[in-house]
């Protein structure tokens, strides 16, 4: 009798040891852009050159840091779920999809870099353009850059 109980439960135990149990992959959920964030700081840099025949004449470049209230934005940015973007008493529409956010103001759209965490959000707006214009009697080709980091915290 006792051989059949332990060949039952040598048994039981083999196949409780061979259960797979099967873990269950949990997808991690990208943070929403969808909510109240408070801006905090901008930094950014500029430049601008003045070329004339091929040659740089003038230029300049500038860094800068300052907090939200220095640059004029005074209150919140708020991002709805359907689409809306509220920002100082204006109301654009955007879409945010891969660290994109377009925002769509009077039918012309803007792209930008975005980067959302459960607890920040960060948007990059970088802007090149190149016109001619007289400088000093002589035709002048102008670029000008910018790259500036609008950063905000989730309320």
């Amino acid at each position: 009798m006792k051989k059949v109980i332990y060949t039952l439960l040598a048994v039981s135990i083999i196949f409780t040891a061979c259960n797979k149990e099967e873990d269950e992959v949990v997808e991690p959920v990208a943070p929403s852009i969808v909510g109240v964030w408070t801006p905090t700081s901008v930094s950014g840099s500029e430049s601008v050159s003045v070329t004339v025949m091929g040659q740089i004449v003038n230029s300049f470049d500038t860094t800068f840091t300052m907090t939200a209230a220095e640059l004029g934005m005074d209150g919140d940015i708020e991002f709805t779920a359907d689409g809306n973007m509220y920002e100082g008493g204006d109301t654009n529409s955007y879409t945010y999809s891969g660290n994109v956010l377009t925002i769509i103001d009077d039918g012309e759209s803007e792209t930008q870099t975005c980067t959302v965490t459960s607890t920040s959000l960060t948007v990059i707006f970088s802007e090149t353009e190149t016109y001619t214009e007289d400088y000093m009697g002589q035709e002048a080709t102008i670029t000008e850059s910018s790259d500036v980091t609008l950063n905000a915290t989730r309320q």
